[in-house]
């Protein structure tokens, strides 16, 4: 198959509690059904809900939102499974590897359906055969953005043996081992890939325009938790889809810039470049938070293209369209 087709491990690992705005003509929402939600870094990816809770779409389903950052794609779901966390965002193709592997675990939404990731290169670097011998960082061996960008080698006639690939699952991670020198090529979400352009590094790759029909980050939950809240985890999914809603409207694109800009703590100039970006050209947040099943069948095949899945296991549906909003 020809493939054309997270993330700060030094925030703390502590939760970011909502209070909840309660009105008297609804008592029932007052006390609020905790959740605890894996997210993995104050990144643009995540947009989506920052928003639901700064403007209280969370409360307004009732909801006690207790996000915590994780740190890496396996982490999260790897959280999931072990109970640790109740829902996570992660990429769709970690949750089928583990639904693949452990059975309790599947996808419940679709958040983001484009890839806005960059591979950003030091100046040096001008054509893909420039990077024979050079060390470039990725998120996770074998998956993801590395069976990409080994594609994309492949398509400029190159092999993923000709580089040096090292791998750190944080965005931040990456674009500080970029600038600090450690590798000659890192990959990168916003906004991250724009602070590099404008301190002069190159995009090598932008991925919203070569890896096409391939579902990116979804929402996950453990099969044994949705089965004893599935009106939690459908209010949930309520909230983050009026937020991408929100975040798809122009009218709120001052105050969405905000939002991203407390949150991810960049240049608000970096972030500005990063809606402009999201919301004139890429639109990655998936509408209604919609599955795709063909995104989903090409990950799948990608996996087991590599061996990483038998063809039996491949076969199993690893989403569970029932929870999303109506």
């Amino acid at each position: 198959m020809n493939l054309k087709a997270k993330p700060w491990i030094g925030l703390a690992l502590g939760g970011l509690c909502l209070t909840l705005l309660t009105a008297p003509a609804a008592p029932a929402m007052a006390a609020g059904k905790k959740i605890i939600v894996g997210e993995i870094a104050p990144i643009a990816l995540f947009w989506p809900d920052f928003v639901a809770l700064k403007k209280g779409f969370y409360a307004k389903e009732g909801l006690d939102i207790d996000p915590i950052y994780v740190g890496a794609v396996a982490a999260a779901v790897q959280q999931v499974v072990a109970g640790s966390l109740d829902i996570a965002d992660t990429t769709c193709e970690t949750s089928i590897r583990a639904e693949a592997k452990t059975g309790d675990v599947t996808i419940i939404a679709e958040m983001v359906s484009k890839w806005p990731y960059s591979m950003m290169a030091s100046p040096s670097i001008k054509t893909a055969a420039d990077l024979k011998g050079k060390k470039v960082i990725l998120s996770t061996p074998k998956q993801d953005i590395a069976l990409i960008w080994d594609q994309w080698l492949r398509d400029q006639g190159m092999q993923p043996t000709d580089v040096d690939q090292v791998f750190d699952g944080a965005t931040p991670n990456r674009y500080a081992a970029l600038v600090n020198g450690a590798v000659s090529v890192a990959a990168v979400s916003q906004p991250f890939d724009f602070r590099a352009m404008d301190e002069g590094y190159k995009q090598l790759v932008d991925f919203s325009f070569y890896a096409k029909e391939y579902s990116f980050v979804c929402i996950v939950a453990r099969k044994s938790w949705l089965k004893d809240n599935r009106d939690t985890a459908m209010a949930y999914l309520r909230a983050v889809s009026e937020a991408v809603t929100w975040l798809y409207d122009p009218a709120n694109k001052t105050e969405a810039i905000d939002i991203l800009t407390a949150v991810s703590k960049q240049n608000r100039e970096i972030v500005v470049k990063t809606y402009d970006y999201y919301f004139d050209k890429v639109h990655p947040y998936s509408k209604g938070l919609k599955i795709s099943p063909v995104g989903i069948r090409n990950i799948v095949d990608a996996v087991t293209q590599i061996g990483d899945m038998d063809a039996a296991t491949a076969k199993q549906q690893f989403y569970d369209t029932s929870f999303l909003p109506h």
